[in-house]
């Protein structure tokens, strides 16, 4: 494509921030600015003036939805060509490089990635099997502190050296050992994704000039809401001047104003000191907003501007001034309620709207009660939209668990989630036996299953159905060996286990859906399985764990809005 006729339509500073080349460059895009035209731009220009092929460039997005649109849009401009770039997230960038090199940890390439709820899960084991109270040792608190030294590259032992107090001690103690058994059972959690990569190219300094030569453009979206490992891993990949090889292109966007995940470690030092930590860097700043009326960005800068130590931006835009914005002040959450009833009512009665084109925002779930009563007494369809997001379903994650377990045995988590999933008669007393043989004969979970016989004290029933349950699994474990592919192994999973026929057999209503949400997931599979012809189970369960852990990553508010089967409104006078 003509590289003239990729700027011809952007304003000055986008057109800057295309046709750079040289150090390091920031882009403080503000909101609405064309941050993501601006990416895609400056890939293909990079393709247009042969800067670059497209297997030199790496493209890291937060979301697997933003790294779909960002491989779309440059495929609009180039080509087929466009599919040689590698445009992902941070983790399934890292999962990527980890399923060929995780070897050299001594952590075998078919590991499993275990989610929140699975990483809840073994610290609840840890917690139980150190005889810890879990009510003074909360396993939610001890795994956020696991996941907040993981994001600053603090390991075990670093962290045990650092202990201060008794509670840091024992968090310690616990860390120590939830990282052995992720280890033993070739596991790592999404924490891990990224700072087991920054080990590798920091242990195996071939390996990182192997990467830097690969990848000599990085671009980097939502540079504010990166931790120190997100940080750590792109100075990796980019190097430095003091390597055998010259630095790599970087350039990345983001805007301190738009920072939102300091909760989860992110910093916006890391946008801040920019220029201190490349110092021959560029910055070009994006101010034109294309999104909003001149009344809000107004009301924004103003509100903004009272940040401390920010960068000084003010959007502006040519889309004039527009409506001005009204805050109304209730006297307490009926009567905010009832004012939000009313402006509904107007622009529907008055204005021609429909209910479907509104939407009522609230920062937590508690807050939707008054606001549903009104909605509800007044006759007027809604719907609360959130719920369980689908990955999170019982019935989903223990199919998935299924799965897992299949494709790596030593997963004990998964394992022991279904052991008695559906149930199958082996009680907690027999899976704790299980559990004593395998650490008594050090051995993993899987093996004391398939060694049934030699556990002392296991009752008749429980050993028939532990004996049940290994063959089972190796039957499933063989069929997938074969090359069946992942809608194949889920379907026989689920059918040989009995988990279907059980829901089946219900007279609840719930477990209909629960049903449902499980064909869903067969159609997810199936999905997969035709658009990546030969792909292996190990690789659906890797896009399922990375798509599930994204959607999570995304602070969306709970919001309430109009029902969308159109239902007659009655009038309200």
């Amino acid at each position: 494509m003509d590289p003239s006729a990729l700027v011809s339509d952007l304003n000055p500073s986008q057109q800057a921030a295309v046709e750079h080349r040289g150090g390091p460059l920031l882009i403080v895009a503000g909101a609405g600015s064309g941050k993501t035209r601006v990416l895609t731009r400056r890939i293909a220009h990079l393709l247009a003036t042969a800067d670059a092929t497209p297997g030199e460039i790496l493209a890291i997005t937060f979301t697997n939805k933003a790294a779909a649109e960002m491989k779309e849009r440059v495929a609009e401009l180039i080509g087929s060509t466009s599919r040689a770039m590698l445009v992902s997230t941070f983790h399934s960038a890292c999962v990527r490089i980890l399923r060929k090199e995780a070897g050299r940890l001594g952590i075998s390439t078919s590991f499993s990635i275990y989610d929140q709820a699975d990483s809840l899960r073994l610290m609840q084991m840890v917690i139980r099997d150190l005889d810890l109270d879990p009510k003074r040792y909360p396993p939610r608190s001890f795994l956020g502190q696991v996941s907040a030294a993981k994001n600053e590259l603090i390991d075990h032992e670093t962290y045990a050296s650092q202990a201060a107090n008794h509670m840091e001690q024992t968090v310690a103690e616990a860390y120590r050992e939830y990282q052995r058994r992720l280890i033993r059972a070739d596991a790592f959690d999404f924490d891990d994704l990224i700072a087991a990569t920054v080990s590798l190219f920091q242990l195996f300094p071939d390996l990182a000039e192997h990467y830097r030569r690969r990848f000599r453009h990085i671009l980097v979206d939502e540079y504010q809401d990166t931790n120190h490992a997100q940080y750590a891993l792109i100075r990796e990949l980019v190097g430095t001047e003091d390597a055998n090889l010259t630095p790599g292109s970087l350039c990345v966007v983001g805007d301190a104003d738009q920072s939102i995940y300091a909760f989860r470690g992110a910093t916006i030092r890391n946008i801040e000191e920019f220029e201190r930590d490349f110092p021959n860097a560029t910055t070009i700043l994006l101010e034109q907003n294309y999104r909003s009326t001149q009344n809000i960005l107004s009301a924004a800068n103003a509100v903004i501007s009272h940040n401390s130590a920010r960068r000084e931006k003010r959007l502006w835009t040519d889309e004039g001034s527009g409506e001005p914005i009204v805050g109304y002040v209730a006297d307490d959450e009926h009567d905010e309620a009832s004012f939000i009833s009313q402006e509904i009512d107007k622009l529907v009665d008055e204005h021609g709207y429909r209910p479907t084109d509104v939407a009522v925002f609230y920062r937590t779930n508690a807050q939707s009660r008054s606001v549903e009563e009104v909605f509800i007494r007044m006759g007027m369809p809604y719907k609360v939209v959130g719920g369980v997001r689908f990955y999170e379903r019982r019935e989903v994650r223990d199919a998935l668990a299924y799965l897992r377990a299949i494709a790596n045995p030593g997963d004990e988590v998964s394992l022991r989630r279904i052991l008695n999933v559906p149930k199958r008669g082996i009680g907690d007393r027999a899976e704790s036996a299980v559990e004593a043989f395998a650490e008594r004969e050090r051995i993993t979970f899987d093996q004391a299953l398939r060694r049934a016989g030699e556990i002392p004290g296991l009752a008749t029933r429980s050993l028939n159905s532990v004996e049940g349950f290994a063959r089972m699994m190796e039957d499933l474990r063989t069929l997938a060996e074969s090359g069946a592919d992942a809608p194949t192994v889920l379907q026989a999973a689920l059918e040989q286990s009995g988990y279907v026929a059980e829901l089946q057999a219900s007279h609840d209503p719930q477990d209909e859906a629960r049903v449902e949400n499980l064909a869903e997931l067969e159609s997810v599979a199936q999905e997969f399985a035709t658009a990546n012809e030969g792909s292996t189970l190990v690789e659906f369960l890797e896009q399922v764990s990375v798509v599930a852990e994204s959607r999570k990553s995304i602070n969306v508010p709970s919001c309430l809005g109009p029902h969308r089967l159109g239902q007659a409104r009655s009038k309200r006078r």
